[in-house]
């Protein structure tokens, strides 16, 4: 028997895949999903080239960035897995079944699955590489149709676990040892596998790890795990800063409360959430504007990129952060992580797809010696904030056997669509909560487990009328729950022809629910003035300005983000502006017109769309000058 869970305790719970849920959208996350379908998940030779570096196990090698190469197949499992929960491809679910039986192939018979070498192992990332084999496998559990396969998979991952264990532990190799970066940071995220092997099988020394790896703090030189719960310093403030591997590690301590209900660690979780909802998002929903660090990148994000060589705003950072993000939603109910989870979506991961197909090289081949070395990757690893142009660098670049490459933030690009269908509809105490608008079809249960379908016709988010149509075969009274976003000022529903307004947060109809009753949703799109928070780097030299969650951004094929752009706007920081074409750059999603103070009118356009020649024709920026640098 699985060991019981305390989640459903605790705010909303994702629908389970025995609550028949299934969705369909049109526009924003079915172009990602095409995309992600035919430049990444079902190419069968890459997940070959994956599997493979198990069999060479040169990733311990003294090249330094060929040692981890070994996350590359876990981290794109796990993306494709949750794209396929979603569509159910059969095609694309026998490519995956495939590599998964292929990897299969590469355990040893002590039970290892590593990309080291005995010699190697527990150094560098190894066992972030294995902690991705473990969860590769986990997500694809979820959705694994063969129930021998499934039962193989589950001692697949007993044994990977039982050989960490008769090595990393008390008495045994400190963990936060097991790597030569970031004090052991990345390492200590396996916890979140070990946590989840425990739920799968019950075996309690799975969850005895757990609480060792929960015990060292995460670092050798702190615990972030008491610096989170004492909340008295922000992340940007801890003794090690890398923002990705730190919530993977909180996000592993989530799921530790979660079969626990040991309230120190929720409260840990909840308040390290909050640091980075206050303190370290950019306008476009990511972290780090030093590279891929916690930096308090609030008043950092305005500072200008200091050369080619200067990267910020991790694709890596944004998709975890949406994962960590929806957990948090799913642990307290707070709508803020919804919100936050909308504007990294449509702003910075969807803004990272290299859609143009742009081949990139990596300037750091040039430490070496290597020519220059071009890659069509489906992802760019970074995101501009001040104007520079998209495609600098790839992130976590690795060479592969084949005479390949490819990076980190391409393979874990996936989850980030994935992603979305998880959190769109979620189940309450009394009902359902809905968070993600798109033009679809929800076909869902009430909570007495009758047929309900939603339907949504929507331009959502480039205008903000929805309209709802629910569909179930017998009268029931239940909750239905509508998120209305921080940024939209004046909503309204109507229900059945009666308009009430409404504040941000969650807007609650209960009542009895019958065939064809119809609900309109009002989101007031103004364009609004974002002006830097105080005490930001260049805080009175740079605006930004957004309608509804999108980002808008200049791009110099139509305006140039070098120029000082003093766009109008009055007292409450409302832009007037205009809708407009933008034949310069056919595949924007919304492009409009606004005037400046000196009399010219320019146009900007939403902030994924902008800068995808990766050039510098198309050099973008989010923040824009409204004075000039002194």
């Amino acid at each position: 028997m699985r060991p019981q869970t305390v989640k459903e305790l605790d705010g909303i719970r994702v629908l389970t895949k025995e609550a028949e849920l299934s969705m369909k959208f049109e526009r924003s996350l079915a172009e990602a999903v095409r995309f992600l379908e035919r430049n990444q998940i079902c190419e069968v030779g890459l997940w070959k080239e994956f599997v493979n570096i198990f069999r060479r196990q040169t990733d311990g090698d003294a090249i330094v960035w060929m040692t981890w190469r070994s996350e590359f197949w876990g981290k794109m499992m796990r993306g494709a897995c949750m794209v396929l929960k979603y569509t159910g491809d059969d095609d694309m679910y026998r490519i995956v079944e495939a590599s998964v039986r292929d990897i299969l192939t590469t355990q040893e018979e002590n039970g290892r699955i590593s990309g080291y070498s005995f010699k190697e192992e527990f150094t560098r990332w190894d066992l972030w590489g294995r902690k991705y084999v473990m969860l590769g496998m986990m997500y694809f559990l979820e959705i694994c149709r063969d129930e021998k396969l499934a039962e193989e998979l589950i001692s697949s991952m007993c044994r990977q676990a039982d050989y960490i264990l008769e090595h990393v532990g008390e008495g045994k190799l400190d963990i936060r040892k097991c790597a030569k970066h970031w004090e052991g940071l990345n390492s200590c995220s396996i916890l979140e596998p070990m946590v989840r092997l425990y739920r799968l099988t019950g075996e309690k020394r799975y969850l005895e790890f757990a609480e060792y790896i929960i015990s060292t703090g995460f670092i050798l030189s702190g615990n972030l795990v008491e610096l989170a719960y004492e909340d008295k310093v922000a992340p940007h403030e801890y003794p090690i800063t890398k923002a990705y591997e730190m919530m993977s590690c909180f996000e592993g301590l989530l799921q530790y409360y979660c079969l626990t209900g040991i309230e120190k660690y929720k409260t840990a979780v909840i308040n390290f959430g909050k640091r980075i909802v206050n303190g370290e998002l950019s306008i476009i929903g990511c972290s780090g504007c030093t590279h891929e660090l916690f930096d308090h990148t609030a008043v950092k994000q305005t500072r200008p990129e200091a050369d080619e060589e200067d990267v910020i705003q991790e694709t890596c950072v944004t998709v975890t952060w949406m994962k960590f993000a929806e957990a948090l939603l799913e642990l307290t109910g707070d709508v803020t992580y919804a919100d936050a989870i909308e504007r990294s979506f449509y702003n910075s991961y969807i803004g990272a797809m290299n859609t143009h197909r742009v081949p990139t090289s990596n300037s750091m081949y040039s430490l070496v010696g290597i020519m220059d070395y071009l890659q069509v990757l489906p992802f760019d690893s970074y995101s501009p904030l001040v104007s520079a142009r998209r495609g600098k660098r790839i992130g976590g670049f690795n060479f592969l056997h084949n005479g390949g490459s490819y990076g980190c933030c391409a393979c874990i690009g996936a989850a980030g669509a994935g992603l979305i269908p998880q959190f769109a509809l979620l189940r309450s105490e009394n009902g359902i909560v809905i968070n993600y608008y798109e033009q679809g079809v929800i076909k869902t249960q009430t909570p007495t487990g009758a047929p309900l379908s939603v339907t949504m016709e929507t331009e959502y988010p480039y205008d903000g009328k929805v309209s709802f149509t629910f569909e179930t075969d017998v009268e029931e009274e239940f909750e239905i729950k509508f998120r209305i976003p921080a940024w939209c000022e004046k909503a309204a529903i109507t229900e059945n022809g009666k308009t009430v307004s409404v504040s941000s947060g969650y807007a609650s109809i209960f009542r009895k629910w019958n065939k064809g009753d119809t609900v309109v949703l009002e989101l007031p799109m103004p364009v609004k003035q974002i002006l830097p928070p105080k005490g930001a780097v260049n805080e009175d030299i740079f605006a930004a300005y957004m309608r509804g969650p999108i980002v808008l951004a200049a791009d110099k094929r139509i305006t140039d983000p070098d120029d000082v752009l003093d766009i109008l706007c009055d007292d409450m920081g409302n832009v007037a502006y205009t809708i407009s074409n933008c034949p310069e750059i056919p595949e924007s999603k919304l492009c409009l017109e606004v005037s400046l103070a000196d009399g010219r009118k320019v146009r900007l356009i939403d902030y994924a769309s902008a800068g995808k020649t990766w050039t510098d024709e198309s050099r973008t920026a989010a923040w824009l000058y409204r004075k000039p640098m002194q």
